[in-house]
């Protein structure tokens, strides 16, 4: 059970609102950008697509289930667990001392920015969100904005 928490907390980590970036974390962050593969990358967004459907206001919309959900939660463990004890372990360990959680926060957060940054650039899904803008109401929002 150990185990599982510790890579819960590596997520939470993740995901955290604030961080501190101290020095430490910045040598972190940089060693995790230039040590994540592409295939990382897609695992890691993966991961995190799974995580955010099972929000109770969007987990009709996507059909992931338990047994693809348990893939992609290895997937990304078994990249959080190679970058950690493998690729950037002197990092981890500095900031862990230095810094301590907000840290290493910080750090992973700026992965989680890397593996999204490429889902939000992608052509495909720019086209799909330029869809929105057919959607507004352009003179409602114009007349809301220059009005007193």
């Amino acid at each position: 059970m150990r185990p599982a928490m510790a890579v819960a907390a590596l997520c939470l980590c993740m995901l955290a609102p604030r961080a501190y970036a101290g020095e430490a974390s910045t040598a972190l962050s940089q060693c995790l950008t230039t040590s994540v593969s592409q295939d990382d990358r897609r695992a890691l967004v993966r991961w995190i697509f799974s995580a955010i459907a099972a929000h109770p206001d969007v987990a009709g919309l996507a059909a992931i289930n338990a047994g693809q959900r348990e893939e992609l939660e290895k997937a990304g463990a078994e990249v959080f667990e190679r970058l950690i004890a493998q690729d950037c372990t002197s990092q981890s360990r500095s900031v862990l001392v230095s810094e301590g959680a907000d840290g290493f926060s910080a750090a992973f957060k700026t992965l989680g920015e890397v593996a999204m940054g490429g889902v939000v650039e992608d052509v495909q899904v720019k086209t799909a969100m330029a869809h929105l803008g057919e959607q507004l109401d352009t003179q409602r929002i114009l007349k809301a904005l220059l009005s007193q």
